[in-house]
């Protein structure tokens, strides 16, 4: 705003138009076998993602009085197109993970490195890497009730792609953003007392270093020195009449920023509470088997900007979908936002809010071989 009062603002406009091909592979074998009392599963593998974009934006800033209540609508002049660097993106990863047995002890042990490079036309190159880890150990009780325990640590490299290359960091000194490193302890159960009906529950706590946010005071990002995310999740599973299956879900997530900007704040974007119910039936058609049709309901409670000043309000939204799938095929037709709401998915302390999508139809059609 430009007056206390509220009523005047001054407009930016912003255009950006990219060409992005992205090509991504995972190649891994799995081989079992026995040493003495214990039996081995043991995955092994690579994956490779790289990503170029070309493009061009531009922007304009129109600093006369606009006010909002009495609007004065004058011509705005467009923006002026300018080519982007060209950028290129790469990274690599080899894993390997080994599932063990032992009576009804099960263990999982995995072992990953990655390395991300990033290179922007006219500056110096960027390159990230990690080993990161993860284990978790299950005990099969009887009465068919499993309960666990698992230890991860992760590594997402923060490159990104914005209207003007790379992310920009306003708080490092090269403006380039730190990969986010995490940590995650879970405690949880599977539960399965007939072959119609699992339960499965479990409760979390992840912490991250340098997760992405963005200042109300500037268009660039800034990355908050600890976020903490602690959780729990409730999955119900169920078949009845043999061909009807139901699955009922919710999630709990407290996610604050804890040391850093906006500490003690909730994390952006992040709903407090997620619920979703789905139903899908399995028949015959004209004597033909594999058909099924479904439906759903998502809840997406309401979520804040990141400083706990601008609330997304929640949204309540109806999928639907219809499927025909043999030994090789599978034909399936998806529907989202079926009411075609028109919502906010998200807002931004910067003050910007998104839409979220309208109502969509994808089809896909799969061969198995």
């Amino acid at each position: 705003y430009l007056d206390p009062a509220r009523r005047t603002i001054s407009r930016y406009v912003e255009a950006w138009n990219s060409h992005r091909q992205t090509f991504t592979s995972d190649t891994n074998a799995e081989v079992k076998f026995n040493t003495g009392p214990l039996s081995h599963k043991v995955l092994a593998g690579f994956d490779y993602r790289r990503m170029d974009e070309t493009g061009a934006a531009g922007s304009y800033l129109d600093l006369t009085p606009f006010d909002l209540y009495s609007p004065v609508y004058t011509s705005v002049v467009p923006p002026v197109l300018s080519v982007l660097p060209e950028l290129s993106q790469r990274q690599a990863g080899v894993y390997v993970q080994d599932q063990v047995k032992w009576g009804p002890l099960i263990g999982l042990f995995g072992l990953r490195h990655d390395r991300a490079t990033s290179d922007l036309q006219g500056n110096p190159s960027q390159t990230d890497q990690a080993t990161t880890w993860r284990a978790a150990l299950m005990y099969e009780l009887p009465y068919n009730v499993t309960p666990y325990f698992s230890y991860a640590k992760s590594f997402d490299p923060q490159f990104g792609t914005a209207p003007y290359g790379n992310n920009r960091c306003v708080d490092s000194a090269t403006g380039l953003c730190k990969p986010v490193l995490g940590e995650q302890y879970e405690v949880g159960f599977k539960y399965k007392p007939s072959n119609t009906l699992a339960i499965n529950g479990a409760l979390f706590d992840i912490a991250q270093q340098n997760r992405i946010a963005y200042s109300a005071n500037s268009l660039g990002a800034v990355q908050i020195g600890r976020a903490s995310i602690k959780g729990a999740e409730l999955e119900v599973l169920t078949t009845l009449w043999g061909n009807l299956d139901i699955i009922g879900a919710y999630t709990y997530l407290d996610a604050k920023v804890v040391e850093g900007d906006n500490a003690g704040k909730r994390i952006e974007t992040v709903p407090e509470h997620q619920t979703a119910l789905w139903a899908k039936y399995r028949f015959m058609a004209f004597g033909i088997p594999g058909f099924s049709v479904g439906a759903g309901v998502r809840y997406i409670g309401e979520q804040w900007d990141g400083t706990d000043t601008l609330m997304t309000p929640s949204k309540t939204l109806f999928d639907a979908m219809i499927a025909w799938e043999n030994r090789n095929w599978r034909f399936q037709i998806n529907g989202s936002n079926l009411g075609d709401q028109q919502y906010f998915s998200s807002c931004l302390a910067r003050g910007d809010c998104f839409y979220g999508a309208r109502r969509s139809i994808l089809s896909r059609l799969t061969y198995k071989f």
